[in-house]
């Protein structure tokens, strides 16, 4: 298969520019492609590979097959399918939207050698001066680099135009909220025993709000709460990774609670669901507790705002005040230890001024 060669020449008038050379029915030829400043050699590459596509017809039917799949058909026939077989439904989800959006909407329909890396620098560029969070423009950015990945190892690609792509500077990340542990204590005051008992198990023993409707009453057990399942979007499921199916040790508050909470249970068999909906045979929706009952009443005690994600950010902070180890407190949260200290635990404004006092006592 013929690949034709590439070489930065000076023209007549002493600029750079990408000369291409290939054999055309045994007849040498020669282009100028572009300007050497306007043109990177991938871009000059895939330029070259359009005029030798015909060329490569019946010596390489494989290859002319190839060069013609577009990025779409590709993401849709291949990589989709190869993912999917190891996404959970919730990842695979929202990461589909993620590619169909940000790569397939504006790249979908071009055959997957002539995409530039020029061009998907500028695309990534264009969604953080837009104002996309710095976690969603990462996504893109990793989504691009795995579907030319295995275009590459495909053959269908002769260089890949994702590699080195550069992460722009987003705009600023908003900072993590946390809430204080009198706001806790003022909380579980002003909610009913049920959203007391969800507020706790998520503010107390860093549980997510699906693990925590997936209770069921066999998985109060004397070791623990067993998280055995989740429920993501209305739909039954396994937990969120490996490290989330765990035994969470609850407070003793909490054990309390449950028990109390418990009494009131009509179907205590094993099976059933500890936060039934009003149905009986269904897990509770975490969303609709939280809309119409306990954001209601944070609100009434000046806790606006405050959802699941802060309830478990404020557990993971108060708990390393209390665990020195972060292996314990990330294998209790269900996680890894880089997800644990980076993203969730937030630097308490106490542990500061305490951190700065032993400083200052250290320096005199």
């Amino acid at each position: 298969m013929q690949r034709g060669s590439l070489k930065v020449v000076r023209n007549r008038k002493g600029v750079k520019v990408w000369r291409a050379q290939w054999r055309e029915n045994g007849t040498g030829r020669t282009r100028i492609l572009g300007r050497y400043a306007d043109l990177t050699r991938a871009e000059a590459r895939a330029a070259l590979d359009k005029i030798l596509e015909p060329l490569r017809e019946g010596k390489g039917a494989s290859s002319a097959t190839h060069s013609a799949v577009t990025l779409r058909r590709f993401v849709e026939d291949d990589y989709l399918i190869v993912q999917n077989r190891r996404w959970k439904e919730s990842t695979r989800a929202t990461t589909e939207q993620i590619i169909e959006t940000h790569i397939l909407a504006p790249f979908g329909n071009r055959v997957l050698a002539s995409i530039t890396r020029r061009e998907l620098q500028a695309h990534l560029d264009s969604k953080a001066t837009a104002g996309l969070s710095s976690s969603l423009v990462g996504h893109i950015r990793w989504q691009l680099a795995a579907i030319f990945k295995m275009a590459l190892a495909d053959g269908l690609i002769l260089v890949n135009p994702a590699e080195g792509l550069v992460m722009p500077k987003c705009a600023a990340t908003p900072s993590k909220r946390i809430i204080a542990v009198a706001d806790i204590q003022r909380a579980q005051m002003v909610l009913p025993i049920r959203e007391r008992l969800i507020f706790r198990l998520a503010v107390c023993e860093g549980m997510r709000p699906g693990e925590i409707t997936g209770l069921q009453v066999g998985d109060i057990q004397a070791d623990g709460i067993h998280i055995e399942r989740r429920v993501y979007r209305g739909k039954i499921d396994s937990p969120k990774s490996k490290r989330s199916r765990r035994i969470v040790p609850p407070t003793a508050a909490t054990r309390d609670l449950l028990a109390e909470y418990m009494e009131f249970l009509i179907d205590k068999r094993k099976e059933a669901w500890l936060f039934p909906s009003e149905a009986g045979n269904t897990p509770l929706s975490y969303s609709n507790v939280y809309r119409r009952r306990i954001s209601k009443a944070l609100r009434a005690i000046g806790l606006e705002g405050v959802n699941f994600q802060v309830l478990r950010r404020t557990w993971v902070t108060e708990f390393s005040e209390v665990e020195p180890d972060p292996n314990i407190r990330a294998r209790l949260a269900g996680h890894s230890v880089d997800v644990h200290e980076n993203e969730y635990r937030q630097a308490n404004p106490t542990a500061l001024e305490r951190a700065m006092r032993r400083l200052d006592r250290h320096l005199r």
